[in-house]
This record gives C-alpha cells, sequence and structure tokens, in this order.
C-alpha cells in the first residue's frame, strides 16, 4: 500500500481527524494540508534517494526505534516532543527552515489554513509519514538486513572509516613489535594512536543522521540498525538471491513502491523535474492572470 493510499485508508482518515483534533482545525481543511505537505515530503524523499548518501541517510530516518511514536500516540501529536523528532526529520530531508518555511506558506494559501498553524503541521505530518513508511518497509527492511554478512543479522560492524581507531579501544591486539613503530620508548604501556576526528562524510553534519550512532553504547542504543545507514553509505554491499542487487538499488526499490514512484534513478530524475517545470509554469499562469472584481 502506498502512502497515497494509506491517507485514503480508514485508518488514514482517523488519523487525519486526530490531527484536526489536536491543532482545532476543520477536518476538510487538515486532509488538504496533510496530503499536500506529504506530496512535498515524498517529492524530497525520492530526491534525496538519487544518491547513495541521500539513501542512507532516508534509512536512517525510517529505522530510527521512535519513529512511529506520533502514529501510535494521537494524543502526543501537538507536544513540543513530537515536533522536535519532525524538525529533525526536516533538517535531513529539507535541510533548511526558509525552504520549509516557504512550503508551509504555499500549503496555508492553498488550504485556507493559518500559516502559523501549517508550520506547526509540517514537522508532526514529516513524523506521520516516516513513522508509515517504517510501519510497512519493516519487514522488506529486515529480511534484507538479515541477508547481509556485514550486518552479522542486523548487529554486526562495518569496516572501518579514514579516522577511526584501529584497534578499538580495550580490544585485545597480538601485534608483534614489527608492528610498532621504531625510535626510543619509555616504560608507559602504548595505547592506540588517536587520529583525531574522522573524516565528515555526508550525512555527518545532520542532526540525526551520521556518525552519533555508528559505535553506540552497551544498552544505550536499541536500534539493531544503527549501523545499517554506513553500510549503505559505504557502497558495495550486495543482497543474494534473486530479487537481490546492491544494497542502495534494493532499498530504494522497497521505499520507492511505499511513495508510489519506483522508475529507478532516472526516470525518477525526470519526473521530478518534469513536475517543477509544470508547477512552475502554473504558479507564472497565476501569478500573471488578472484579478477578479
Amino acid at each position: 500500500m502506498t502512502i497515497e493510499n494509506s491517507l485514503r485508508s480508514a485508518e488514514g482518515q482517523q488519523l487525519i481527524s486526530n490531527v484536526a483534533s489536536a491543532f482545532g482545525i476543520d477536518k476538510q481543511k487538515a486532509a488538504e494540508a496533510v496530503q499536500l505537505l506529504t506530496d512535498e515530503l515524498s517529492a524530497r524523499i525520492q530526491r534525496a534517494m538519487l544518491s547513495r548518501g541521500g539513501v542512507a541517510d532516508v534509512v536512517s530516518l525510517v529505522t530510527a526505534p521512535a519513529a512511529q511514536r506520533a502514529l501510535t500516540r494521537p494524543d502526543a501529536l501537538a507536544t513540543s516532543g513530537v515536533a522536535a523528532d519532525g524538525d529533525d526529520i526536516l533538517d535531513v530531508l529539507i535541510g533548511s527552515k526558509h525552504v520549509s518555511r516557504g512550503i508551509a506558506q504555499r500549503t496555508a494559501r492553498m488550504t485556507g489554513l493559518d500559516p502559523i498553524t501549517v508550520q506547526k503541521l509540517l514537522p508532526v505530518v514529516a513524523n506521520l509519514m516516516v513513522g508509515e513508511l517504517q510501519r510497512q518497509s519493516g519487514p522488506a527492511i529486515a529480511k534484507v538486513a538479515g541477508s547481509l554478512p556485514g550486518l552479522g543479522g542486523a548487529g554486526g560492524s562495518p569496516l572501518p572509516l579514514p579516522g577511526d581507531i584501529f584497534p578499538p579501544r580495550g580490544a585485545s591486539s597480538n601485534s608483534s613489535s614489527d608492528d610498532l613503530p621504531s625510535g626510543p620508548t619509555s616504560g608507559a604501556s602504548r595505547g592506540p594512536i588517536d587520529a583525531g576526528n574522522p573524516l565528515p562524510v555526508p550525512g555527518d553534519t545532520i542532526p540525526g543522521v551520521g556518525r552519533r550512532n555508528r559505535y553506540p553504547q552497551p544498552g544505550k542504543d536499541d536500534n539493531p540498525y544503527s549501523r545499517l545507514p554506513d553500510i549503505v553509505r559505504r557502497g558495495g554491499e550486495r543482497v543474494p538471491g534473486p530479487d537481490g542487487g546492491s544494497l542502495e538499488t534494493v532499498i530504494r526499490s522497497i521505499l520507492g513502491n511505499l511513495l508510489g514512484s519506483n522508475s529507478g534513478v532516472v526516470g525518477t530524475m525526470i519526473k521530478l523535474f518534469l513536475v517543477r517545470w509544470i508547477v512552475s509554469l502554473v504558479r507564472r499562469f497565476l501569478a500573471g492572470a488578472p484579478s477578479r472584481r
């Protein structure tokens, strides 16, 4: 079931009623706003997934343990926690508060809602959309993750990135003296060389994505897929089986089916730019049309 079909279902209509109730707005206007914002975010996700780094960023979102909190807690839709989680999602998908405000203002004009209200709705809809993506893609992603030797049942360790400390701190080492640098030595025991901060990879500067979850502390991370985004970002992994292929392509296909657009990278690029061109023409036409008196 695509995200659009989910909104039309009985559960989707109830969800819209919950949104309308939480923000004190008309249900019909809430439905229009949720649909428009979902379309905007869907296009942003598809655009992000044109690159391997973007696929990794989206995987970080849809595998987050708390992704479905807004779906399962209708009483929490208007809370600061849901808003903060939604802002993190928008940081990944949009990255600019100016652009987010522009989306909210366009939606407000088309629905007749107050722009401030729509600005509050945007992170909530982002939360709901990512939660629904997680709910529907969960079994397929679990199957893919379970087939990857690098994940070791969604818990293994990926190859080190440049700058990572190797061997890991606290790990035993059987290195011989030939492995150690030559020169004067003191009586102090040698420790691992601290290479400083590792080089950035795509997603490192985006809240909620990248290194923060790469090596979770035991007992502090309940996400079995915390290393999956890094494995996607590095590339090279292949999913075995008749429906397999590169990990990036398989995950893009899973999420593309749910977004109602699974035409590959080139097809998605053509569709996104064609839609943008048509929308731009319509806006110019409306802007130049004489106002009615």
